[in-house]
């Protein structure tokens, strides 16, 4: 049999997206997002973790000049710092709450960052891929960011809807605690502490930040202010 010119190519398509599928390669018709990961890979309640942030540049001709990502309203986290981060200047906003929640260099806060809002310096072309600090995580078993993406022509894409949206919120998935950790429980909740032998050693992580890394983050973000 002669395979046609269209026949080889239609064979050559099928053929890739095929392979794309197998390999887990996106397809053009595949839907943006943004990208959250997390230092560690795995969260759990209580953890203090390094969140990374990166969003897709969809319009031609034009490029993300600001954005803005907002915490969770219904599970406040005690601590969030703005790492440094090349050629993107943060800046913070804070809320009062009515009930403290645990952080991590103080055993109460009522006031936490409400959102953090980064403007990209002129000059730069690199895509946006944004680094906070934060912690305790909440006892909660999702967390559901906002995001808002401006364009420097003024488009504005607001990254809030449900699963299967257009724009889906990103979402950063908590496991309980791990045996003997105390977690706060919540906002206006009482801290809940699982037993610990007496004799137990302190638990330490080594696969993701410290505390003295988030305050460090805080310190940078200030310096870059």
């Amino acid at each position: 049999m002669t395979m046609t010119r269209r026949g080889r190519w239609w064979a050559t398509a099928m053929l890739a997206a095929t392979v794309g599928g197998a390999l887990g390669w996106p397809g053009a018709a595949s839907a943006a997002e943004v990208t959250l990961t997390t230092s560690p890979a795995q969260v759990h309640q209580g953890d203090a973790i390094e969140l990374a942030v990166v969003l897709p540049e969809e319009r031609a001709g034009s490029r993300t000049s600001r954005i803005e990502l907002r915490m969770p309203a219904d599970a406040p986290i005690g601590e969030v710092y703005p790492l440094s981060v090349p050629d993107w200047a943060p800046t913070i906003t804070t809320r009062t709450l009515d009930q403290p929640v645990a952080g991590i260099h103080a055993s109460e806060l009522n006031q936490v960052t409400d959102a953090v809002t980064w403007i990209r310096m002129p000059g730069t072309t690199k895509p946006a891929r944004l680094s906070l600090g934060m912690g305790p995580m909440p006892a909660t078993d999702k967390l559901t960011f906002t995001v808002i993406q401006t364009y420097a022509d003024g488009t504005v894409v607001r990254w809030a809807d449900p699963p299967g949206g257009a724009h889906p919120a990103p979402t950063v998935t908590l496991l309980p605690p791990p045996a003997g950790a105390a977690v706060h429980a919540g906002h206006g909740e009482p801290v809940a502490e699982a037993p610990v032998e007496a004799a137990a050693p302190a638990r330490v992580e080594d696969d993701g930040p410290s505390a003295d890394l988030l305050l460090g983050g805080g310190l940078l973000a200030g310096l870059a202010g």
